[in-house]
């Protein structure tokens, strides 16, 4: 589990005792109030009501940011179809190109290696979609 699904993972925990919280009823906080602090004003109902609503939109808030944080992860990183796929797609778009020169050349000329590279992460990028990973990270997307 990535750093980011645990983030997401701990708000949808943070949210569930936001809603937890939100569902005490108002004279139960008012024994634990009274039990801490006996000189403590009373509360009004309408101060646990705008509590209550405030905990259910912090909550809703947390769920959503949640969601849209496990899309975020799953377009950061691939999983095993997908590189299958990118691999497979790359290997047949380069399957008897020759357009590089001769790699078998007896020359000191290493030019071809990082044309090699290049092209193929240039076909791994095109078959896997825009979330490939990059081989250079200074790199812009494609």
């Amino acid at each position: 589990m990535d750093a980011l699904t645990k983030l997401n993972v701990l708000t949808l925990v943070l949210s569930a005792v936001l809603l937890a919280m939100a569902c005490i009823k108002a004279d139960r906080i008012r024994a634990w109030r009274a039990g801490i602090n006996p000189s403590a004003e009373e509360l009004p109902d309408a101060f646990f009501a705008v509590a209550r609503v405030a905990l259910v939109a912090m909550a809703g808030y947390g769920i959503f940011l949640s969601v849209q944080g496990f899309g975020v992860s799953d377009d950061t990183s691939w999983d095993d179809s997908e590189l299958t796929s990118a691999v497979q797609g790359a290997t047949d778009a380069l399957d008897g190109s020759s357009g590089l020169g001769d790699i078998y050349a007896e020359d000191t000329d290493t030019r071809w290696i990082d044309e090699y590279a290049t092209t193929i992460e240039d076909e791994v990028v095109e078959h896997g979609g825009g979330d490939a990973p990059q081989f250079d990270p200074f790199r812009s997307n494609r």
